[in-house]
């Protein structure tokens, strides 16, 4: 089995279909991300089939102060892998020990998110000292019962109070609804630490193909109140999952409105009308009080909470073997 590295959306071979974040369409965004390199590694077997995809985003931070600069690289998730790949975990490995060789000691850190099942690979991770650190996975079965049936009693009176106040939410589909729209986004977590918002071309590329129609992979939903947008999100979607990537609301201004829960219902209700089995809360992350005060939140659309594990590789090993000895 050989792997493959791409490094530009020119060189991408046709990949097998799967999760959303490791399409061809993400690393596109990624790679208009400013601070943020793709690299897309790509397994074949002896015949020159794809076994399985996985992508990777280089990251660069600058602080002032104090004065710091770091690279890390985020590994998206667990990749895609083939119907006739029968082992995931050993072509996972081959992944990892070619992230070893191709960034050993030019980086910071690397990190692991993402992961479904907290059992997938854990021997590789524990092979290679990487740190593992309690997450959260969250979302909602949307074919089993409706999103009205498993919204909370408060938030179902939130909704209908807000359309009867004359709230209304769509889809995205004129360039200005959606320019207007992500920069609510981007104005909103200007002011948050929650979560790095990709820049407006990024973010205007993952909407768009590249013949200039909107996407199917992605979708941008607005919450409108007298003309005005006060409230928008970002789904990504996938086969059979929708994947709620971002999301913002002029609490604060429109309080009796309630902008935010209504851009995330949005989203959900479309998610459900198309027929999709499930419905992630990707921003869902429990590593601060912050997130956790995000995930109470989702708790009231009637989300599912799954504990699951992020991994982190310092480059210092000595940092690995106390960070280990404290969290396993």
């Amino acid at each position: 089995m050989r792997i493959e590295i791409y490094t530009r959306i020119g060189e991408l071979p046709e990949l097998i279909e799967g999760s959303a974040i490791h399409s061809a369409h993400m690393f596109k965004v990624l790679e208009k991300s400013k601070g943020c390199k793709p690299y897309m590694l790509v397994a074949y077997d002896e015949n020159n089939n794809e076994t399985g995809h996985l992508l990777i985003a280089k990251r660069r931070d600058i602080r002032i102060i104090p004065p710091v600069l770091s690279f890390w690289y985020s590994i998206l998730g667990e990749g895609v892998y083939s119907n006739e790949c029968s082992d995931r975990e050993k072509v996972f490995s081959l992944f990892i020990e070619k992230v070893f060789d191709m960034f050993d000691f030019h980086h910071t850190f690397i990190e692991v998110q993402n992961i479904e099942d907290s059992r997938f690979a854990y021997s590789t991770f524990s092979k290679h000292n990487f740190v593992p650190i309690r997450d959260q996975r969250m979302y909602i079965s949307l074919h089993s019962k409706s999103p009205q049936e498993r919204l909370t009693r408060s938030y179902r009176a939130h909704i209908r109070k807000a359309e009867s106040n004359g709230v209304t939410y769509r889809q995205a589909a004129t360039e200005e609804e959606i320019r207007e729209g992500v920069q609510l986004l981007k104005n909103y977590y200007m002011s948050k630490t929650r979560r790095r918002l990709p820049g407006t071309k990024a973010l205007m590329s993952m909407l768009y193909n590249s013949d200039g129609t909107l996407s199917d992979k992605a979708r941008l939903f607005i919450v409108c109140y007298r003309g005005k947008t006060i409230g928008s999100s970002i789904c990504l979607y996938d086969k059979e999952r929708a994947n709620l990537s971002y999301s913002c609301g002029l609490r604060k201004r429109y309080p009796m409105q309630f902008p935010g829960i209504m851009a995330i219902w949005a989203a959900l209700t479309d998610a459900y009308q198309k027929g999709y089995a499930h419905f992630e809360f990707l921003e869902a992350r429990a590593l601060s009080r912050l997130h956790r005060n995000f995930i109470s939140t989702l708790l009231n659309y009637g989300g599912k909470q799954v504990g699951t594990l992020r991994w982190y590789h310092f480059k210092w090993n000595w940092i690995n073997k106390i960070l280990r000895s404290i969290y396993v």
